[in-house]
């Protein structure tokens, strides 16, 4: 995400600038990292959005589970490839319980080993009352009163994560940006 909107800011905008002005320059090719932003955070059909939605189902969610899922939502994507849907070629290079996102760094691996316990590690609502009730103010601060008493489920680590970068990314869009040309001979 933040890789994107790099490319936004500065090479798009900038070849953009020079285009306009009329300034002789050398195009600078680059890989437009938006489709795999959609890979992972789009909704009903994202990375993201299956991980929480195989949390949250009931019945025997596994991490192997969620990689069936993946398989099965986005198998046709074309910077997405597993073990199942490899060639002959490819598959001595993934193993059975891994996924691989061919992206502007190139081919990522990852294990899909821990994920659902991972995106579940929720901070219980009995630790935070025991935070809040704590007679250290430190303690007690870091812990806002006003969630003991939401019923609803905590967002999951993915998606808190998505959260949190989606407000960076609107943070970093508001500033201007401002770069130092060099004239060079």
């Amino acid at each position: 995400k933040l890789q994107q909107l790099f490319i936004e800011l500065t090479l798009k905008s900038e070849q953009e600038e020079y285009e306009a002005e009329g300034i002789a320059w050398e195009p600078v090719q680059y890989f437009n990292n938006k489709i795999i932003c959609d890979l992972v955070e789009e909704k009903f059909k994202g990375i993201i959005s299956i991980l929480d939605e195989e949390c949250l189902r009931p019945g025997e969610a596994t991490d192997l589970t969620f990689l069936e899922k993946l398989e099965d939502t986005i198998k046709h994507h074309p910077h997405f490839l597993t073990h199942k849907l490899a060639d002959q070629r490819t598959r001595k290079s993934l193993e059975r319980g891994e996924f691989r996102l061919l992206h502007y760094a190139g081919e990522v691996t990852y294990s899909v080993t821990g994920f659902l316990d991972k995106n579940n590690d929720l901070l219980f609502r009995n630790l935070k009352e025991t935070m809040c009730s704590s007679e250290n103010p430190i303690m007690s601060q870091c812990f806002d009163r006003s969630e003991l008493s939401d019923k609803k489920r905590p967002e999951t680590v993915a998606t808190q994560f998505k959260m949190s970068l989606l407000q960076l990314v609107e943070i970093l869009k508001s500033k201007e940006p401002a770069y130092v040309r060099c004239i060079k001979p």
